[in-house]
């Protein structure tokens, strides 16, 4: 997908008079967004805008060796030592060993003409590292302006990890202008390496630039213009992050001390075989453990009490890039921690005060948030709710740019259900974005364009075959359990490809899926790491038409 970024100058820091001036330009192409006033805590600032940089160059993905040179001597070892025997036996070992001699020379003298023309392209690339970071990184980051915070968010380069920052209205004094929206800002390296001369000492001015703005509607000429080939990828990674964030989690909190011991055991301690897990195991009135495999290291978090009624272990996996949270802990007041499941993904949230970050890592580090995990799916389905209801409820959002479930219900004038829908609906097309932290739903439009969803739509046969089965009435629902808490406990029962099968369902008061079952192969390979098996979306598609599918405010 191609998209295009223009921008009325280049993002900069200044320092003068006792004062630095954070100055961030805006993308001059979407909605005029700009913000400007003081930072109370210039510290807490840098450091959270270092440690989502962190999140954005951070690759974790293996990368094997390079033997390429010692192959290309070996090669040309076992040739000298085939001329060497031929030698013996006959003149063509000599006349080989002469063109040896002759090749070398001749690639030697290649080398030193070629010289210069590797330094000044080596040159070139840390220019262009330095300079022009859009040819090394995907996009630049998305920040948004609401009426309670500025918050940017960004992607790793393996994708398999997620950064939002949150710089709340307590750290800013003195606001001057602003205007609520979301772009893109020009982030480059040189901008970072400013920003880690922030200090205390000085008085430090936020500015989202507004003039720029002022420039496009002139028509004068734009500074920087920006086309980037966008990977889908990093669409649909921002897509399954809002899914996974809505999902129920199992959430405790801990303090910085307790991550810290982790992050140390971590540093000294290099795995050399597995399994390389985190396994969390809750107990219901004890402390929270982690056990760090393969030394079975026991971590206990003395002021974390689980308050669950039955005792579960839970296992992640890419553990490591938990280090990226290792720069924060000076600052930081609690960590909330939020897991979805065994290999699911899981999130932790850092409380800096006037400010929060939230690192999403996906379930392990070669599985990326645009992999195999189609965590839409087990959020339920958008279908039952048409374009216009939608409309109301983004409507509701433009107005008031933060919202729950509850309230869009009452302001929309809708059923929860309708209103759960809609929300899926717009969170699939990039338009609004669920805050883990507050557990509200916030207007944030991840592109200028309305995004192709031809080519965002989540290719699964899981969810084909689902409606094949229903349609062929394959598949009955048996059992219906309305349980104590408000969960609805499900059981199907049906034969495929001439198997019996019974998945089992456990859905919230929201129709989230919060426990899942089934006796079928995919279920048994990869359990709900990669969404659930066309069984279990049958039985829920059963329960929705017999249930009506709708529920009153």
């Amino acid at each position: 997908m191609l998209f295009e970024q223009k921008y009325g100058k280049s993002s900069g820091i200044s320092h003068a008079g006792g004062q630095t001036t954070v100055d961030f330009a805006p993308d001059l192409g979407r909605e005029p967004t700009f913000f400007q006033g003081q930072i109370l805590e210039p510290v807490r600032y840098r450091e959270a805008m270092c440690a989502l940089r962190d999140v954005v160059v951070s690759d974790l993905n293996y990368k094997p060796k390079d033997h390429s040179a010692y192959q290309a001597w070996v090669q040309e070892q076992y040739i000298i030592d085939l001329a060497e025997v031929l030698e013996k036996r006959s003149e063509i070992g000599k006349q080989m060993k002469e063109v040896q001699e002759q090749l070398r020379e001749v690639q030697a003298r290649q080398a030193r003409r070629k010289g210069d023309f590797y330094k000044a392209q080596r040159r070139y690339f840390d220019y262009l590292y330095q300079v022009d970071k859009a040819a090394w990184w995907v996009l630049d980051p998305v920040i948004t302006v609401a009426p309670d915070q500025v918050f940017f968010e960004a992607f790793s380069l393996d994708e398999s990890s997620y950064g939002r920052l949150a710089v709340h209205n307590e750290l800013f004094d003195d606001v001057k202008e602003f205007q609520y929206g979301t772009t893109n800002i020009d982030f480059s390296d040189a901008l970072y390496n400013e920003i880690q001369r922030i200090r205390s000492y000085r008085k430090t001015e936020f500015k989202i630039d507004p003039t720029g703005f002022e420039v496009a509607a002139e028509h004068r000429e734009v500074y920087k213009e920006k086309k980037i080939d966008v990977p889908t990828s990093w669409i649909r990674g921002f897509l399954q992050v809002q899914s996974a964030m809505s999902l129920p989690t199992t959430s405790f909190d801990i303090q910085p001390i307790d991550l810290y011991n982790l992050c140390r055991f971590l540093r000294l301690n290099r795995e050399r075989r597995s399994p390389r897990s985190l396994k969390f195991i809750f107990e219901p009135g004890q402390p929270v453990r982690v056990v760090i495999q393969p030394w079975d290291e026991v971590l206990v978090f003395q002021e974390s009490i689980y308050e669950g009624k039955e005792k579960r272990e839970i296992r992640t996996w890419g553990r490591r890039r938990i280090l990226l949270l290792e720069r924060l802990l000076p600052l930081t007041k609690k960590i909330t921690v939020h897991l979805l499941g065994n290999g699911m993904p899981s999130f932790y949230v850092a409380d800096l005060g006037s400010l929060s970050f939230t690192l999403g890592l996906s379930g392990w580090t070669r599985n990326d948030w645009a992999g195999a995990g189609n965590f839409d799916l087990l959020v339920g389905t958008a279908k039952d709710v048409s374009a216009r209801e939608s409309a109301r409820v983004f409507a509701q959002l433009k107005k008031h740019k933060s919202l729950s479930v509850e309230q869009l219900a009452i302001f929309s004038n809708l059923s929860l259900s309708k209103v759960q829908a809609a929300l899926r609906q717009l969170c699939s097309a990039g338009r609004v974005m669920f805050d883990l932290e507050v557990e509200l739903y916030r207007l944030r439009e991840l592109t200028r364009d309305p995004l192709p969803m031809e080519e965002l739509a989540y290719t699964n046969p899981q969810e084909e075959k689902a409606e094949d089965l229903v349609t062929s009435k394959q598949v009955e629902l048996i059992q219906v359990q309305a349980k104590p808490n408000g969960n609805t406990f499900l059981t199907g029962r049906g034969e495929h490809e001439k198997r019996p099968f019974t998945p089992e369902v456990t859905l919230d008061i929201d129709g989230r899926i919060v426990e899942a079952s089934c006796n079928c192969y995919f279920y048994r390979q990869n359990r709900l790491m990669k969404g659930p098996c066309e069984h279990i979306l049958a039985t829920m598609s059963l329960h929705r038409q017999q249930s009506g599918g709708d529920r009153d405010v």
